[in-house]
């Protein structure tokens, strides 16, 4: 059951809808239009401090400017 964040069109609010069914009509929690549209969630992509993981530099093994270590 996937928790997807919306905003809507017409009066901007921004809201969380747990999603039960993929053919479930979303609306806006706070002016009821449908006119609303999916956002792009960040949410578990990285830690407290933004890092997402990726080493740098060459020393590192991780990604650089010419390869990235982290591929295969």
């Amino acid at each position: 059951m996937p928790l997807y964040e919306y905003e809507c069109s017409d009066c901007g609010e921004g809201f969380e809808v747990l999603v039960l069914d993929s053919d479930e009509t979303i609306k806006c929690v706070s002016c009821d239009s449908e006119n609303v549209g999916k956002q792009f969630s960040t949410f578990g992509l990285g830690g407290s401090d933004g890092n997402l993981g990726i080493s740098e530099g060459e020393d590192s093994g991780g990604c650089s400017q010419s390869s990235c270590g982290c591929c295969c």
